[in-house]
């Protein structure tokens, strides 16, 4: 079962509950969790199959989140509009998140999408990225498939598949996590996902 984040009497849940409002008005946590799941792996999926590579700005990263949720959720490919927190971490806040994204983004640019890094330093600057996006968390859901599938991408455009099978979910949610502080555990499990 997953865990929403916590957000009291979130605009994006149904009244006096912690789910989502979702365009099948699935009222059930789980229904909706498999649902959603469902979805957005056929979405994935689609996504490996494609040539196509954005730009690595604001509506590639927006355009991610809109196709994997649009399905499911109104507010898909939309920045947030409340405050969040997991545990004792708060992300972000909501009125901040479309400039430091962009602030992010045009750093990456500036290091020309991290073209011509070996191995070692593509993981590093991967870890990096991931690292500061988990903690804007852009979305009221979805954020670490859409971060991932951003990193993916950038990485795919540096000449790598990033095979996430070389990992445990588990690893990678503590990696994350841990992130927020030092991105060393994540650089070593992007590095050995990386092909």
């Amino acid at each position: 079962m997953y865990e929403l984040y916590e957000a009291r009497n979130s605009i994006y849940c149904y009244e006096g509950t912690d789910i989502l409002k979702n365009k099948l008005n699935i009222q059930d946590k789980e229904k909706l969790y498999n649902y959603e799941r469902k979805i957005v792996l056929a979405k994935l999926f689609i996504l490996r199959q494609k040539e196509y590579i954005g730009n690595f700005d604001i509506k590639h990263f927006l355009w991610i989140h809109k196709f994997l949720f649009d399905e499911v959720y109104d507010f898909a490919g939309l920045f947030r509009s409340e405050n969040i927190a997991k545990g004792n971490f708060r992300f972000a806040e909501w009125q901040y998140i479309e400039q430091e994204l962009s602030k992010l983004l045009n750093k990456l640019k500036e290091e020309n999408y991290l073209k011509g890094l070996n191995i070692e330093d593509l993981a590093k600057k991967l870890a990096y990225y991931m690292a500061e996006l988990n903690v804007l968390h852009p979305f009221r859901e979805g954020n670490g498939r859409t971060i991932r599938e951003f990193i993916r991408e950038l990485a795919k455009y540096n000449g790598y598949e990033l095979d996430l099978t070389k990992t445990t979910p588990k690893n990678m949610l503590n990696a994350c996590i841990e992130s927020v502080v030092d991105t060393t555990k994540l650089e070593e499990i992007l590095y050995k996902c990386l092909v």
